[in-house]
């Protein structure tokens, strides 16, 4: 009688880590994709920044320019690319490469490096374009 209760005990503890390995398997998932997400958040907000700082110098002309100071460069950026008027950024996620892009009105120029971390970026009003540079 005492083996059948201790296979009891056995049966009851192994099912509930089982469940309790289940839950931790799912909230890990939760949290890299909620990671990813915010990833792709700052990637969105950073070129929408760019763009709109470039709208504005666009509009008041040359020489006017802005400086942004705590431009965030997520992690797993590979490329960004200002050409025309359109800011790409390429960032990797789980399913491969991400495109996020922004469009200016004004014609761009320039280049920032993809390195994560907070970066200062001065977007400049020339005769017929803008120019985005990392300073």
């Amino acid at each position: 009688m005492k083996g059948q209760a201790a296979f009891e005990y056995l049966m009851i503890f192994s099912v509930v880590i089982a469940l309790v390995l289940i839950l931790v398997a799912y909230a890990g998932q939760i949290t890299e994709r909620n990671k990813e997400e915010i990833r792709i958040s700052n990637a969105i907000a950073v070129v929408n920044e760019i763009a709109d700082a470039a709208n504005i110098v666009n509009t008041q002309g040359k020489p006017s320019q802005i400086t942004l100071t705590s431009v965030y460069i997520p992690e797993g950026v590979e490329l960004i690319n200002i050409t025309g008027k359109i800011i790409l950024l390429k960032i990797r996620v789980a399913g491969g490469i991400s495109d996020v892009f922004a469009i200016s009105k004004a014609n761009l120029q320039g280049s920032i490096s993809n390195t994560q971390g907070i970066k200062k970026i001065r977007i400049r009003a020339e005769d017929n374009y803008v120019n985005v540079t990392e300073v």
